[in-house]
């Protein structure tokens, strides 16, 4: 993919800095998962953007509520021993999975 005017990362690390990569000319990343401060992009016309993100109470009350009335759901949970990280692995790896994956630890 090449070309877009923006990227919105929500994971950080090396995609942050491969996002830059895919921005035409004048084109914005907003990243949320790279620290305090947005990554310094390797090229200078593009521009790069931390925006704030808070936590309040009535948000996160907000989302309690629409999860209740069911208008959101949660993602399928895959709980797996420790002893099982292959199959999880390898379910992770086929893409036929939507959902999270956990391990029991204890």
């Amino acid at each position: 993919m090449a070309n877009c005017d923006a990227v919105f990362d929500t994971v950080g690390g090396d995609v942050a800095q491969r996002s830059f990569a895919v921005l035409k000319p004048g084109g914005r990343a907003a990243f949320i998962a790279s620290g305090a401060e947005a990554p310094k992009p390797d090229r200078d016309d593009v521009k790069s953007l931390r925006p704030p993100v808070g936590r309040a109470r009535r948000h996160l009350d907000r989302i309690a509520e629409l999860f209740l009335s069911g208008a959101v759901r949660a993602p399928e949970i895959k709980l797996y021993r420790l002893s099982e990280a292959g199959d999880a692995h390898g379910l992770s790896e086929s893409r036929h999975f939507r959902g999270k994956l956990v391990f029991k630890v204890r």
